[in-house]
């Protein structure tokens, strides 16, 4: 094995890893922080980004996790919404509302890239590859903006 093919099966190693991490524990010492769960992630984007044709499952399996893994902090933001909901001020209701709408949206087009990804053609890995990156940047840009309160169109 590789130094390379080395790195890339840790990458993946620690996205499933981090998968088994309690992000919805209510304990808030065993509670995984956002940017825990955001740095396992890109992580795996990057791998997943330096990952060849030959190494697709490999590199889906690892997409599978990543994507698995935001649903899960998406998911956790939702029930911190919902807890805090009748405390919320009208206007942080609808920014709330505004951010995880557009997390939900771009992680959905992940989604659709992943999926890309997974049914293309060999000889477009490439281009899949890079299609599958930026719908990443796109969601990590939503993911940051609702960390930041903003709303990303």
């Amino acid at each position: 094995m590789t130094f390379l093919m080395s790195l890339r099966a840790g990458a993946l190693a620690a996205a499933v890893a981090a998968l088994a991490l309690p992000a919805a524990a209510q304990d808030a010492g065993a509670l995984t922080t956002t940017d825990e769960v955001r740095s396992e992630i890109s992580k795996a984007m990057v791998a997943i980004a330096a990952y060849s044709e030959q190494e697709r499952d490999q590199a889906l399996a690892a997409a599978r996790a990543a994507l698995t893994l935001l649903d899960a902090e998406i998911e956790r933001r939702e029930a911190a919404l919902r807890e805090s909901w009748a405390e919320m001020s009208d206007a942080a209701r609808e920014a709330a509302r505004i951010s995880l709408q557009d997390m939900r949206a771009t992680r959905n087009r992940l989604s659709e890239r992943y999926g890309a990804l997974e049914t293309g053609a060999g000889g477009a890995w490439d281009e899949l590859k890079t299609g599958f990156s930026g719908a990443w940047s796109a969601f990590s840009e939503a993911w940051s903006a609702a960390d930041e309160g903003e709303h990303v169109n």
